[in-house]
């Protein structure tokens, strides 16, 4: 059963259903990642997830599950932390920085298979901009995912946080521990985590709700206190100062009390901590206290007034087992009696003492010391061998060689080749071979010339630049480019063979990039791969064919625009579409009025993004429906937005009638969809729609009527 943090929170949905469903899915999940997609397993665990999601389904059209480090929460409210199941799925969404998950209604099996394949697939360590994009290309239309974005803290004064993955979970941290939904152990190292500016921004936002003293004290310890392994430094005292410093007066003050509380109850700890720290900042620290009126007990008092005591004039007076500490520098006895009194004068003079002050008011940040670019040549390894590299070239080219002082010269270069390989200087590979072509068009020393020319063209050589392409390929383009573009013809097959074995889809990209730069010099070998037996390699041959444009492929393309795979057909639409052959534009109208939803769904998307006015009639019979359940009518959202990217007058009635319609069973639905219509108008002539924005103007919802405010000023520029 699903259980949660109290027992008088409920989930609305059949809470036994939610939780088969939770568990099926992560089934499912773990099958995908052991077996092929043909096993009985695989296949069996897909269908059940798919069953039970589908049974939720029926209850709303959308399902959202949000993640917080190890929990799934639902509607705000937080699933059975105790529950393995539900644990192991949160941390495996958790290591890929998801922060939510959405299924909608139509998702498809294959949808639900490509989903699982592709969080088995990808590591916690790849940036979360590189998942996100590869996750966006799968173009799953009924799944939507929530990544963290540290980005969208960001925030200026009178803004709130930025609508993103990011701000929602913090949120959730810091409103679970003062509700006391969360436990401090649970969040401690994400807490820490948050920038001071931030978490103060958060509870300024909460200053209403009436805090226990118990609550501030809790969330000063969870944001200061570290284990004991690692001691309080100067940097979280800062922190914790900035952090109380953004806060609102009253939150400034009781957070301050709760500081002194918290420090004043373990003194020996506190000595520990704040002795690591500056003089300045405790002094700071203090100062703050002072200003807010906060009662400080005498214990914290004495040990913050000798922390902070600093005598301009001399050595301060704060004794620690029998010596003295002065300014995180401990003297011993003997030393203090030295420097104490005439004995001081003695053995610093004024004008050593005055040099001394020198160089501690001097501050070397500004400061930036750099080595001169040429001296990298000194000590980089990799500029050495290239430059010893370059040398032996123009020996080669000199004919001031012997015949054995050439073999033995092409012979290093030729064991320099792999170092270049793994370190990316393409250019310096590129500039041998063309000191070889230049080499064997002079007939000089042909025999050891064309064997060298041999190697660098062989199945061997050319492995190990694809090898070395799959992993630095990407950051040297220019010159990994230069080099395929040297090979020409050669490379295409090998590049082809490359794409069709590769499993990341970062590096497929890569790959696909460079044959889109052959131009039409692929046709002919992607033509060939079409009869490949793997959907795979027909899709990106499609995807490359459709970069092309040319006339010649489009007979090529068109019997794959109703292949069984749906995205092998959905690519070869797009390809025709780029080529704006008809053929694709019927092949659209033909799925939006297929059986298949799947079709469907594809046939919308494609009609918005290559804006097809043709098929407009097509959507506004489909958008003119009447809708029965909540599905129906959140199913017309696509249709609007297919329609506003096409922008056509003859769509406004419809969506008049739209907006002027009412839903008394599904109120949140409809409202959705009225935005998305207001979303929408800027694509039309601000004449046209202007009697829709000053109705918008008086709408009771906020995005209406911003989107409504945006589009009345742009119609007055």
């Amino acid at each position: 059963m699903i259980t949660m943090v109290e027992e008088k929170d409920r989930v609305p949905l059949d809470a036994r259903l939610l939780s088969d469903a939770i568990i099926e899915l992560n089934i499912s999940r773990r099958n995908i990642a052991i077996y092929p997609k043909e096993h009985p397993s695989v296949e069996k665990s897909l269908d059940r997830a798919f069953e039970f999601l589908q049974r939720l389904f029926e209850l709303r059209p959308e399902i959202t599950l949000a993640v917080a480090k190890d929990t799934l929460i639902i509607d705000e409210f937080y699933l059975d932390k105790k529950n393995p199941v539900f644990r192991e799925f949160a941390l495996h969404l958790s290591r890929l920085n998801i922060a939510s998950v959405t299924f909608v209604t139509g998702l498809s099996r294959e949808e639900l298979y490509e989903f699982h394949r592709f969080i088995s697939e990808k590591s916690g360590d790849q940036p979360v901009d590189v998942i996100q994009d590869e996750f966006r290309e799968l173009n799953l239309i009924h799944l939507r995912v929530g990544f963290v974005d540290y980005d969208a803290f960001a925030f200026s004064e009178g803004k709130t946080l930025k609508e993103g993955s990011g701000g929602p979970l913090w949120e959730r941290y810091v409103y679970g521990l003062l509700e006391g939904t969360l436990q401090t152990q649970d969040i401690a190292d994400e807490l820490r985590e948050i920038p001071p500016d931030v978490l103060a921004h958060l509870l300024n936002r909460n200053q209403e709700q009436n805090l226990k003293e118990e609550t501030y004290d809790k969330v000063i310890t969870t944001y200061i206190r570290r284990s004991s392994e690692s001691a309080f430094s100067s940097k979280d005292l800062k922190r914790l100062l900035d952090f109380i410093n953004g806060l609102k007066p009253e939150l400034k003050r009781q957070f301050l009390n709760s500081t002194a509380r918290t420090f004043s109850t373990d003194i020996d700890a506190a000595y520990k901590e704040l002795k690591e720290v500056s003089v300045d900042e405790v002094i700071e620290l203090l100062s703050a206290m002072n200003e807010q009126k906060v009662v400080i007990p005498d214990v914290l008092k004495n040990l913050l007034e000798k922390l902070g005591e600093f005598n301009q004039g001399g050595l301060s007076q704060l004794n620690l087992d029998d010596g003295l500490l002065v300014d995180d520098i401990f003297l011993s006895p003997d030393l203090v009696s030295l420097l104490e009194g005439d004995g001081f004068q003695a053995y610093i003079s004024g004008t050593y003492q005055k040099e001394i002050q020198k160089l501690l008011d001097f501050r070397a940040s500004g400061i930036l010391v750099t080595l001169p670019k040429e001296s990298e040549k000194y000590f980089n390894d990799d500029i050495i061998e290239r430059d010893f590299n370059q040398t032996l070239l123009e020996l080669l080219v000199s004919d001031v060689l012997s015949e054995e002082e050439y073999r033995t010269f092409v012979g290093i270069i030729r064991e320099q080749v792999e170092q270049f390989l793994w370190t990316g200087q393409y250019g310096q590979i590129l500039k041998s071979l063309k000191v070889f072509e230049e080499s064997s068009m002079v007939d000089r020393f042909p025999d050891i010339t064309s064997e060298c020319l041999r190697f660098y063209h062989s199945q061997e050589f050319i492995a190990i630049f694809l090898d070395s392409l799959r992993l630095l390929g990407r950051q040297m383009r220019e010159e990994a480019w230069a080099l395929c573009e040297y090979y020409g013809d050669e490379i295409i097959p090998f590049l082809m063979d490359a794409l069709a074995k590769e499993e990341s889809q970062t590096i497929r990209r890569f790959l696909m990039s460079l044959l889109k730069q052959f131009g039409d010099k692929i046709i002919p070998e992607a033509v060939k791969r079409l009869g490949d037996s793997r959907w795979f390699v027909k899709r990106n041959m499609l995807y490359i064919l459709g970069e092309c444009g040319h006339p010649d492929i489009l007979a090529h393309v068109r019997p794959y625009c109703r292949h069984e795979n749906l995205r092998v057909s959905v690519e070869a639409i797009k390809c025709l579409l780029n080529a704006g052959d008809l053929y694709g534009i019927d092949t659209v109208r033909e799925y939006l009025s297929s059986n298949s939803p799947e079709q469907v769904e594809q046939a919308i998307v494609l009609s918005g993004t290559f804006r097809i006015k043709e098929v407009v009639p097509d959507l506004l019979r489909m958008l003119g429906k009447r809708g029965i359940t909540g599905a129906d009518l959140y199913n017309k959202i696509p249709l609007v937005k297919a329609l506003g990217e096409i922008g056509d007058p003859r769509s406004l009635d419809m969506l008049r009638d739209l907006l002027s319609s009412k839903s008394i069973l599904f109120k949140g639905i409809a409202e959705k969809l009225r935005e998305e219509i207001y979303r929408t108008l800027k694509k039309f002539p601000y004449s046209s729609v202007q009697v829709l924005v000053e109705a918008g103007l008086k709408s009771k919802n906020h995005y209406i009527r911003e989107e409504s405010l945006r589009l009345q000023k742009r119609g007055e520029q």
